[in-house]
């Protein structure tokens, strides 16, 4: 009779322990329904949010299996899923919560006047835990039922009533309005259309537009800037070919001939045009240009200009004339001097590093007066 409460006190703690061990547990997950409406008419659109609290901790994460809970797969009939959303999930101490929100509405005529039951939702998970080492034992798939959920149908609908779905507000005003509006938009795009051909065909051939604006020149003339361009060209290409194959007698022709037009230009002189018939070549001693796309003019130019015609016109400069201008005419004129130099004695002097420098200078000139229309302004 001793041993009796010994075996009773046993039983106690016993029962003790496992009621703690019982009341330490945690729920894995917990899901509850909400609804935006306690009760609905047909066709009403309401929301029902599904969420759940999945326990999340480093040494027990629950993983639910949420493929079967997207707007796009979920089932709950008899209720038409219209649309829904997924918002980004929460964590809060050892729980992670994620939730869904449906839009829902009901339409068939069979629930009016009762009450609709959101039938129960079955969600699986499994439930993953970290041994020591940091090994990972996933567990078997479980199940967490959702309980129903009871909705009253409130509308009724006439006898005669052909549908009960909504109809579409749209009237014959509303339609003749949208025909307006598009009409407007069409002429707009077509006018859009017309002007960025108008301005496309502008910025192809602003060549034509600008000789347009200019008005016309004189039969056989072409512009001085064109000329000026040309003589760059001229220029340029007497570089190339004195790189290729040093400096010879026509070559210093060529620049001699360049660096004359350029130094008319450049004191104000009026050059030799003549106009060239075709694709003829220019008479010996004159330079071909051509100018326009459209009725192309073409021309030979030519100028007798000497160092000394440079020489008087440095002397008869105006007093506001800059230094750097007198400078730039006199580095023309010792450039005539040191080509004329090198084309006419009986032995020509030719320094070809000398040469190069005139050239360089010319094509720089050129360039210049070109940019600012082939004259120079005070300064």
């Amino acid at each position: 009779m001793k041993t009796l409460p010994l075996i009773v006190v046993a039983i106690l703690v016993s029962a003790g322990y496992a009621a703690g061990q019982a009341t330490a547990q945690v729920e894995p997950i917990r899901c509850w329904w909400q609804t935006s409406v306690g009760a609905i008419t047909i066709g009403q659109t309401f929301t029902l949010t599904l969420t759940c609290a999945a326990l999340d901790t480093e040494a027990v994460h629950v993983v639910p299996d949420e493929s079967r809970l997207g707007v796009a797969s979920v089932q709950l009939s008899p209720f038409e899923v219209l649309g829904g959303d997924h918002p980004p999930d929460s964590r809060t101490g050892s729980r992670r919560f994620f939730q869904y929100r449906y839009q829902l509405r009901v339409i068939n005529p069979d629930v009016i006047g009762h009450d609709v039951n959101i039938q129960a939702l079955t969600i699986t998970y499994r439930v993953h835990s970290t041994m020591a080492g940091a090994a990972t034992l996933e567990g078997r798939d479980l199940a967490y039922i959702l309980p129903v959920i009871p909705l009253k149908v409130l509308s009724l609908v006439p006898d005669d009533a052909p549908d009960i779905r909504d109809g579409g507000d749209a009237s014959l005003a509303s339609v003749a309005a949208l025909r307006f509006r598009s009409s407007v938009f069409r002429l707009a795009a077509a006018t859009f259309a017309v002007l960025a051909l108008v301005l496309g065909t502008l910025a192809l051939v602003p060549r034509m537009w600008r000789e347009r604006a200019a008005g016309p020149t004189d039969a056989g003339r072409v512009p001085d800037r064109r000329v000026l361009q040309t003589l760059a060209e001229e220029l340029a290409d007497v570089q190339g070919a004195v790189a290729r194959d040093g400096w010879g007698d026509p070559l210093v022709d060529r620049a001699l001939r360049a660096l004359r037009l350029v130094a008319a230009h450049a004191i104000g002189r009026a050059v030799s045009h003549r106009p060239l018939a075709g694709a003829g070549r220019a008479p010996e001693g004159r330079l071909a240009v051509q100018h326009g796309r459209v009725g192309v003019v073409r021309a030979s130019v030519a100028s007798s200009i000497t160092a000394d015609d440079v020489a008087r016109a440095i002397s008869d400069l105006p007093a506001e004339m800059s230094e750097t201008r007198r400078q730039q005419l006199g580095a023309l004129r010792s450039g005539l001097l040191t080509l004329t130099a090198a084309v006419y004695p009986e032995a020509p002097v030719r320094d070809p590093a000398t040469l190069d420098d005139v050239v360089r200078h010319g094509l720089s000139m050129a360039q210049q007066l070109a940019r600012s229309g082939g004259r120079w302004s005070r300064g």
